[in-house]
């Protein structure tokens, strides 16, 4: 979903050179995908207190446990998919060029920095009350 705060970032945007329509497509892949992992993460859990319960019995049922573990699995390759699957529309989306260009970006920025600049270098300030580790005499 890091492609979709590109789309709404307007300098990102251009730095990219999305167009209107791709942007378009990046929010409706991005909003499906995510409407499936809420419905792909329910269904997980849903399966992970029927195996929870199926344990606590006295007497677990074997053959009951292997059948959920099954469908347990089966639900985490369903989510598994669901993400790769979006991945390759979201790379669908951009031209080989764009896909060489947001590289750059995440070699220049990280793809957690919200492409709000470059990443600080070492020893840098690390919020309120971070502290810094103390230099062994090998460092210099």
């Amino acid at each position: 979903m890091m492609l979709e705060r590109i789309a709404e970032n307007p300098e990102a945007r251009e730095k990219l050179g999305l167009t209107a329509e791709q942007t378009a497509k990046i929010k409706q892949e991005t909003f499906e995908f995510q409407k499936a992992r809420i419905r792909d993460r329910a269904d997980l859990e849903l399966r992970r207190v029927e195996l929870e319960n199926l344990m606590r019995a006295d007497s677990p049922d074997s053959a009951a446990i292997d059948k959920k573990l099954d469908e347990l699995g089966a639900a985490r390759l369903v989510a598994t998919k669901a993400e790769v699957h979006y991945h390759l529309a979201m790379r669908d989306v951009l031209t080989p060029e764009q896909r060489t260009k947001l590289r750059a970006m995440f070699r220049d920025h990280g793809p957690h920095q919200g492409f709000r600049g470059p990443r600080p270098g070492p020893g840098a300030h690390r919020g309120p009350g971070a502290q810094q580790r103390p230099q062994t005499p090998n460092q210099e």
